[in-house]
């Protein structure tokens, strides 16, 4: 009977040891999960700051992108005015240059009209030479060339032959005569000169 006291009483330490055994090993097991889950805090922690970062720099670029692409479509907008004020104002600096070759003719119109003044032929064709002169200058100027080309070669190029005729002053195939000047700007014909051509 004693014996089987000792032995009740080992199983129940036995017992106990074991229940203390698989307390300490949960305990443990927490410990680790508890452990565990605060290291997958603190990786969802950084993780989180990472994403907030990467979306900060994200919406930085598509600011830069947008900001970047309005320039753009600025300068085109500018461009595109400048371009059309070229266009609209280009022929200022001839125009200005025109104007006092027209106050000559409005000049000679008035003295045509004025009938106290009196106008010889001489005086007519002496202002008339004048005002073609300061226009010739101002087609120079401006890189305008006149076609005469009386006595010159027959050049297909910058002459319009508009007949041909036999003569025995002139080479054949010599300018005899011109119908009307033609004029270059800058070395291209705006119209070629018309001309009459010896046989």
């Amino acid at each position: 009977m004693i014996m089987t006291d000792n032995k009740q009483h080992n199983d129940d330490d036995n017992q106990m040891e074991d229940v203390n055994q698989e307390s300490n090993e949960t305990t443990d097991d927490e410990v680790e999960v508890v452990e565990h889950t605060d290291s997958d805090s603190s990786e969802a922690d950084d993780l989180n700051q990472q994403i907030k970062e990467l979306q900060m720099q994200l919406a930085a670029k598509d600011e830069e992108i947008l900001r970047v692409a309005a320039e753009g479509m600025n300068a085109q907008k500018r461009l595109q005015r400048e371009l059309e004020n070229t266009r609209k104002y280009a022929n200022e600096k001839l125009l200005k240059s025109m104007v006092p070759v027209m106050d000559s003719f409005d000049k000679a119109l008035e003295i045509v009209h004025d009938d106290e003044v009196e106008v010889t032929v001489e005086a007519m064709v002496e202002g008339t030479i004048n005002t073609q002169q300061s226009l010739t200058k101002v087609l120079q100027e401006y890189g305008i060339e006149i076609i005469n080309p009386v006595g010159e070669k027959f050049d297909p190029e910058i002459h319009e032959a508009m007949s041909m005729v036999d003569s025995e002053n002139h080479e054949k195939n010599t300018v005899v005569d011109v119908f009307q000047k033609g004029y270059l700007l800058n070395g291209r014909v705006i119209r070629a000169a018309m001309v009459v051509v010896a046989r």
